[in-house]
């Protein structure tokens, strides 16, 4: 089995059933969305039922554009640390529209907060201060647009949504790996809005 050239402290953890589950969904999507040829798809099946450790588990995924999504909880922990060193940007959007696009300075935390708004993030020419981004949202009648550039991942596993809210990811999976991690955060209700997309 080929290793990870990305050391992890977790790398020596012991793995079971669920995560074996999880590493097996990400490797049927990357199959699925072209990544992999059969011969690959299994072959690394096999290495992800062979696996002991997080650092197996990872090998089996590497250079895929998934592979991040694997330990969900390392991001979640990652992403507080590298948002120590800066300031996060704040935008209001009650009855108003924020926008930011073209050459941007992404920090490695945004806060929006919108009652009746609408805000529209491009990140596709952004420049990304950390590799991990904690986008969090407070949203009341909201519609929040995010433009993906072609290496830009994204999850929202930690955004909760009431009241007709919807999520729509239209982005599909990045077209290369190794960009920013963005990761929502926080709750949106009362028919708000996340549209999410590629150019």
């Amino acid at each position: 089995m080929s290793g990870n050239p990305e050391s992890n402290p977790n790398d020596d953890l012991r793995v079971g059933t669920p995560e074996r589950e999880r590493a097996i969904e990400l490797l049927n999507g990357a199959f699925a969305n072209g990544y992999l040829d059969v011969d690959e798809f299994g072959e690394r099946s096999s290495e992800v039922h062979g696996a002991r450790t997080r650092g197996e588990l990872r090998a089996s995924l590497r250079q895929l554009p998934a592979q991040p999504q694997l330990f969900p909880e390392e991001v979640t922990a990652g992403r507080g640390a590298a948002r120590a060193g800066g300031k996060p940007l704040k935008l209001d959007a009650d009855w108003d529209t924020k926008r930011r696009k073209g050459k941007w300075k992404v920090p490695a935390e945004i806060v929006v907060t919108s009652q009746a708004g609408t805000v529209d993030l491009d990140f596709v020419l952004a420049d990304f201060t950390a590799p991990v981004v904690e986008l969090a949202l407070q949203g009341t009648v909201a519609t929040i647009k995010i433009k993906l550039g072609r290496d830009q991942h994204i999850t929202y596993d930690d955004l909760s949504t009431t009241g007709w809210s919807t999520v729509k990811d239209k982005a599909g999976p990045p077209v290369r790996p190794g960009g920013p991690m963005i990761v929502m955060t926080g709750h949106i209700g009362a028919a708000s809005s996340v549209v999410i997309k590629r150019p």
